[in-house]
């Protein structure tokens, strides 16, 4: 029960002596942390860049123009794991608040290889982001999976989509049993919320059904529902949701 209370409750109680007394450290350890995350396909890059939440998953951030866009936004630190600036790893970057967060930890796995024509090869990569202020921890997965697996023009790529959703399923498992709180957010290009243990889909408020921009959080994290945002110059929605861990 202590993990839910504010800062706030804790120095009342413990000002009254209801509570014994504890380091600042310990106290930090007790708070609730609250952060905001979003996830938003920009469009080979033409989206407007929007400072949407403390913690941002972006797609299609395959252009040099994007890339630009990118390192302009300003407070945000970023993940981009490709060795050149266009590889494929690095069009779904992870966007953080460097002022309230610093990178311990991050990884990026290939789910399948590209075809020319197809599709450019597809990857999960992730953070854990501690937060300066109470210490605590987050893993932030961001993901984009192939197009057209399930509008009935290319059934051909259904395999690809499941043997990307197998890695997601693993990475997520593997950080989940880190002891962490995940978020997983991403274009999941499915208009169907995925069954991944350990994890909640949020449904978005004012949304009928499920759109394929989609954020997942782990079993008891999320506050929801996920909020609809704008475009922003990109063909998809941007979406936002909070979570407290």
């Amino acid at each position: 029960m202590l993990k839910l209370l504010s800062s706030a409750v804790l120095s009342l109680l413990l000002s009254l002596g209801l509570l014994p007394s504890t380091s600042s450290e310990q106290t930090a350890a007790l708070a609730v942390t609250t952060t905001t995350v979003a996830t938003h396909n920009t469009h080979y890059g033409e989206a407007n860049f929007r400072p949407l939440a403390d913690v941002i998953g972006w797609q299609e951030v395959s252009t040099a123009e994007g890339h630009n866009k990118l390192d302009a936004l300003e407070y945000y630190n970023h993940f981009r794991p490709g060795e050149s600036r266009l590889d494929a790893r690095n069009s779904i970057a992870i966007s953080w608040r460097k002022n309230k967060y610093e990178k311990t930890g991050d990884g990026s796995r290939l789910t399948h290889g590209g075809e020319a024509g197809v599709t450019p090869a597809r990857f999960v990569n992730w953070v854990v982001l501690k937060n300066i202020e109470t210490g605590a921890k987050l893993a932030f997965i961001n993901t984009h999976y192939i197009s057209g697996a399930w509008n009935g023009e290319h059934p051909e790529r259904q395999e690809r989509w499941r043997t990307h959703n197998a890695v997601v399923r693993e990475v997520v498992a593997d950080l989940l049993g880190r002891g962490l709180p995940v978020v997983l957010v991403g274009d999941f290009n499915r208009a169907l919320s995925q069954d991944i243990p350990g994890m909640n889909h949020l449904r978005t408020a004012g949304v009928d059904g499920v759109p394929i921009d989609q954020i997942y959080v782990s079993v008891g994290i999320g506050t929801g529902p996920a909020e609809r945002l704008e475009k922003y110059g990109s063909d998809h929605f941007a979406y936002t949701a909070t979570v407290e861990y």
